[in-house]
């Protein structure tokens, strides 16, 4: 390939609201970041590639970008961590993420994005605040295994709640990843299941989107090369995102995704309060 037919590839389309040279950069960090997040720390973190990606791109491109790279590093991630998945957790996960990505789907045109956003902001922040509340002042030293207990008891209503919560706002704004980890992590299983059936949670659901990002006409040549052309950060974020958690405790882990929760609920808060 000539110099001049690479630039013809690296040059952004016109919906790109930024330099080529600012593009590539937010664009390479963000999918980085994202792969890191679901290959090492279960998807919650992810819910920031799209924010930064709005900074030089329009929402629906966004979105059309994005979901091709989810759905290639999930794959990947799942055969990285391949054995590691809790199945029966998965099945109500999935289920009743799907039922909250249909709702989106027919409500996508009249839900207030920024209203959505708050929300779940609100949840990831007490979420996360909550759990360094009892980490600082237990209790009971018993207190965490009855906790898990009651909320492994509690399956079925729980994923009614956050998964649907998941799927929808996944569908609406890609932030399903914060009400996902909110079920998760209570349950307190072990960081290498947590990783695994974070990506096969992740892998169903995005698949389930194709059809309706079709029926809304969200693909364009412009952004499948666009996706085509980020693939490549994807391997290197993948292995990095397993390295570092390899070199975790769960102890550790669990601590880095309750704080990757409150100041993700800060951030959406503070970008409702000031938008």
């Amino acid at each position: 390939m000539t110099g001049n037919h690479l630039l013809t590839y690296l040059t952004p389309p016109p919906f790109v609201e930024a330099s080529a040279l600012m593009f590539w950069g937010v664009s390479v960090g963000s999918v980085l970041l994202m792969a890191i997040a679901k290959s090492g720390f279960g998807g919650a973190i992810a819910s920031l590639c799209a924010p930064l990606m709005l900074l030089v791109l329009p929402p629906r491109e966004t979105l059309a970008i994005l979901l091709p790279l989810y759905l290639l590093t999930d794959i990947w991630t799942i055969w990285i961590w391949r054995g590691y998945c809790y199945w029966r957790l998965l099945f109500w996960m999935v289920l009743f993420a799907i039922i909250g990505q249909i709702l989106g789907y027919f409500l996508i045109s009249f839900i207030d994005d920024a209203m959505l956003k708050m929300l779940i902001g609100l949840v990831a922040l007490i979420t996360g605040g909550r759990y360094w509340a009892r980490w600082k002042y237990p209790a009971s030293t018993a207190q965490p295994l009855k906790e898990k207990r009651v909320m492994r008891s509690r399956l079925v209503p729980r994923a009614g709640i956050w998964c649907s919560l998941s799927g929808f706002s996944s569908f609406i704004s890609l932030t399903g990843g914060i009400p996902m980890q909110v079920f998760l992590l209570p349950m307190r299983l072990h960081r290498y299941l947590v990783v695994g059936t974070s990506a096969w949670y992740f892998l169903t659901i995005n698949v389930a989107k194709l059809p309706f990002f079709m029926d809304l006409g969200l693909f364009t040549p412009a952004t499948i090369l666009l996706s085509a052309l980020l693939i490549p950060v994807i391997p290197v974020g993948v292995v990095l995102g397993k390295w570092l958690n390899q070199r975790i405790n769960d102890r550790v882990f669990y601590h880095l995704a309750h704080t990757a929760l409150f100041i993700l609920g800060v951030r959406l808060i503070w970008g409702f309060i000031f938008s």
